[in-house]
Formats: C-alpha cells, sequence, structure tokens
C-alpha cells in the first residue's frame, strides 16, 4: 500500500525536477514565482516524510509560517488543500513558542538571527522544519530550500530530523542537493 502510495508521489517529484515547474524561467521571473514553485516542494516533502504515530491530527495538518512572509502568500495559498488525506491549514506565528504545534513550520529568512532559539524551542518535537535561506540546513534545519542554476533545489538536515522523530524517505534523500549527515 506504501508504495502504491507513494511511487505517484515520487512521479510528481520527479516530473517537477525535471519539467517546466522548476526551469530556470519560473525562478527567473521574480519572487512570487519561485514561491509558487517553493509552495508546491512544501506541499511534496510531506508526502516523503513519515512522522510519529501520535504526532499528527487525524484529519488536518498544520503549516506554520514563523516571521515575515516571504512568498507573497503563495505558501498561504494552500490552505484547504489534502495531503496525506488531511485538509492542509496554514498558521502564522511571530513567538517560536507558539510554533510548537505546528506540524510544518516554515522559517523565514527574516528569523535568521534567531535560528538557533527557533531550533532549541523545537528540539525533539515532531516538526518539520523548512527553511530557504543559506546555510539552513547546515545550521539545524531540516530541509533548505536553494536555488541552484535558477532552479529549486534543497539540502537535508538528517540528524535533526533523527532527533525529532521524523524519517524521509530514501527516494526524497536521493533528490536532495545535500544531505547533512553531523
Amino acid at each position: 500500500m506504501f508504495l502504491r502510495v507513494l511511487c505517484p508521489a515520487l512521479l510528481i517529484m520527479a516530473i517537477m525536477l525535471s519539467t517546466g515547474v522548476l526551469s530556470s524561467a519560473s525562478v527567473e521571473h521574480g519572487k512570487a514565482d519561485e514561491y509558487q514553485v517553493k509552495a508546491a516542494f512544501i506541499v511534496n516533502f510531506i508526502n516523503f516524510i513519515e512522522w510519529p504515530d501520535t504526532a499528527l491530527s487525524a484529519d488536518s495538518f498544520t503549516i506554520g509560517i514563523l516571521g515575515r512572509d516571504p512568498s507573497a502568500g503563495a505558501i498561504g495559498a494552500l490552505k484547504g488543500k489534502t495531503v496525506k488525506g488531511r485538509k492542509l491549514l496554514v498558521k502564522y506565528f511571530d513567538d517560536p513558542e507558539e510554533a510548537r504545534n505546528a506540524d510544518l513550520l516554515f522559517i523565514s529568512p527574516s528569523e535568521k538571527r534567531s535560528l538557533p532559539l527557533i531550533l532549541k524551542n523545537l528540539r525533539n518535537r515532531p516538526v518539520l522544519t523548512v527553511g530557504d535561506q543559506q546555510g539552513f540546513a547546515r545550521s539545524g534545519v531540516m530541509i533548505n530550500m536553494v536555488i541552484v542554476r535558477k532552479r529549486v533545489g534543497f539540502e537535508i538536515n538528517l540528524p535533526a530530523s533523527h532527533r525529532a522523530g521524523l524519517r524521509i524517505s530514501s527516494q526524497l534523500l536521493k533528490l536532495a542537493k545535500e544531505v547533512v549527515e553531523q
């Protein structure tokens, strides 16, 4: 059953990586287009992560945005979509303590200075942390989206995900531009 669900999701991610969805034109047009692509990545990341059995609500999945939303609403537009049989909720946070209740937390570049405190607050919590700032993966963010040759790619911090009890699919690990393992 898991493979039947995983294979279509993997196919979608592979198509996104190899087709016009991630073409150089989509990133060159500006931040709005870049963040539409990144929002699509965020939804797909969810399909490649396993949370502990007791971590997720039965009917909803909360995506949190901590700090100023750089996406011009692209991430917020995910609200109401369905992933893993759960309705997506999008919440905005200013306080890292409040963000502990998200299932996936996008950490805005505006929070770069506060990153150590944010990660300390989330330590050992089943919250997938995602960012898009140079150095975030090496600093402890689990998935960091980067622009590589005018395309969106991503880096994965494996120890950070393990500490949180999250399991990242080997298929997603293979697609990462870098996997931080220490």
